[in-house]
């Protein structure tokens, strides 16, 4: 699947923002899996056009360039073109309406590790600096972390950590005193669903494990942001998962959540794994590198879909 980077900066005064965004494209060019990424860019972000660009452009990665402050927030600009701080708050809720799809934030910018912090609740790696960091030493990082990124990687290494550490060696190399700035901070649910993935592929624990209720939910969620529950979808993904449509006549013309809820409990009841095994391998590419996909890594394992 192809990463999106999208790159945001704001409020330059001085700083080297342009050489930053060459250095990274000049790291994704070199790189031996180049035709993974897709970059674009927005310059002098105002908080609506953060908002807009996230909705419009559904990257994988964010990379944000520009100041931050002490308490946490950016420095953004207003409609018109004055200074405007935005808080890590409302940056953190905006990030929430599009965790199903950004994996990854990097906020290169000095004093933002609260603010990443504050985001690390809603998506699975955030990237920030815990004190003012120079331009040579963040343009280094940025440039270790991309590379990094286009790195042939065996698939059980976990990409953007390898990734945050070569960015930490880029910077050692330039100026060793500023290598501890730069923070990674993982979403606390990450850890939690990669453990449950773990445990539940040991050969100790039996495959075809039950699904529990909170699988169930999950499943019914996930249909339902998918936007494959829409009533003109839905004779295409009975097909796709190997169902007869006329199996589902009784729910066909539900809404769309109730849709999602009678069939994920329509399979559950009748004990169709390999449908729901189907179901969720269409689930996981709309999902992917998201932080709803490691609660379907947990589905999938329990279920030991081939």
């Amino acid at each position: 699947m192809q990463q999106k980077v999208l790159i945001l900066t704001a409020i330059p005064h001085g700083l080297r923002l342009d050489q930053e965004f060459r250095e990274i494209e000049s790291a994704i060019r070199r790189a031996a899996r180049r035709d993974k990424f897709e970059i674009r860019m927005r310059t002098a972000v105002r908080p609506q056009d953060i908002r807009r660009a996230l909705a419009e452009e559904r990257p994988q990665i964010v990379h944000f360039c520009g100041h931050g402050l002490e308490d946490g927030s950016l420095l953004l600009e207003d409609d018109g073109g004055s200074d405007k701080p935005v808080s890590g708050e409302g940056l953190a809720q905006l990030f929430k309406l599009h965790a199903n799809y950004v994996n990854c934030v990097l906020l290169n910018a000095c004093h933002s590790a609260k603010l990443a912090e504050a985001i690390s609740q809603y998506i699975n790696y955030v990237i920030g600096m815990n004190q003012e960091i120079k331009d040579k030493p963040a343009i280094a990082f940025a440039q270790g972390f991309y590379d990094a990124l286009g790195y042939e990687n065996p698939d059980n290494i976990d990409i953007f950590p390898r990734a945050f550490d070569e960015g930490l060696v880029a910077i050692q190399l330039e100026e060793i005193t500023q290598a501890q700035i730069p923070v990674l901070i993982k979403n606390k649910a990450l850890s939690q669903s990669k453990s449950i993935v773990n445990s539940q592929i040991s050969p100790e624990l039996e495959a075809n494990q039950e699904l529990n209720d909170i699988d169930i939910e999950t499943l019914r969620e996930l249909l339902q942001l998918s936007g494959r529950a829409a009533s003109e979808r839905r004779r295409a993904l009975s097909i796709e998962i190997g169902l007869n449509p006329g199996e589902m006549s009784a729910i066909w013309l539900l809404s769309d959540n109730d849709f999602a809820v009678e069939l994920i409990d329509l399979l559950h009841k009748r004990r169709l794994e390999r449908v729901i095994c189907k179901l969720c391998k269409k689930l996981e590419s709309d999902f992917q590198g998201g932080r709803y996909s490691y609660k379907l890594g947990a589905i999938v394992a329990k279920l030991n879909c081939q």
